[in-house]
């Protein structure tokens, strides 16, 4: 299971950033509830449970917590809300997770993927 590879992922909803860890089902459950792919990062099983582990702990850290209205206005895939966080707040996986593979095209749309290839 270790070396199984895995997504961290990180999707915007209005005003909400929800980092997660999944496979490629998860991530598009989140993108059919209305969710705007921001990046996924692929890396083996371990890696990716690790880097969410400092997500969380960073959230923590940084304690701001969400006003009860935000969590209101979330979809439902987005659960409990554990790892959820304002939109304000600046997250880059590849900097927690540098050993992963940016697989973000896979999962764009076909204009987001014309401008990818693009630019």
């Amino acid at each position: 299971m270790q070396d199984s590879t895995y997504l961290l992922y990180l999707v915007r909803h209005r005003g909400l950033l929800k980092f997660g860890v999944g496979g490629v089902r998860r991530v598009r459950q989140h993108l059919s509830a209305g969710a705007e792919l921001m990046e996924v990062i692929e890396g083996r099983h371990a890696d990716v449970i690790a880097a969410e582990a400092t997500l969380k702990r960073q959230k923590k850290e940084a304690a701001v917590p969400l006003r009860k209205w935000r969590t209101w206005r979330m979809p439902a895939s987005f659960g409990r809300g554990t790892e959820v966080v304002r939109a304000d707040v600046e997250i880059k996986l590849a900097d927690v997770m540098t050993n992963g593979r940016d697989v973000t095209v896979r999962f764009a749309t076909r204009e987001r993927r014309a401008d990818a290839e693009s630019g």
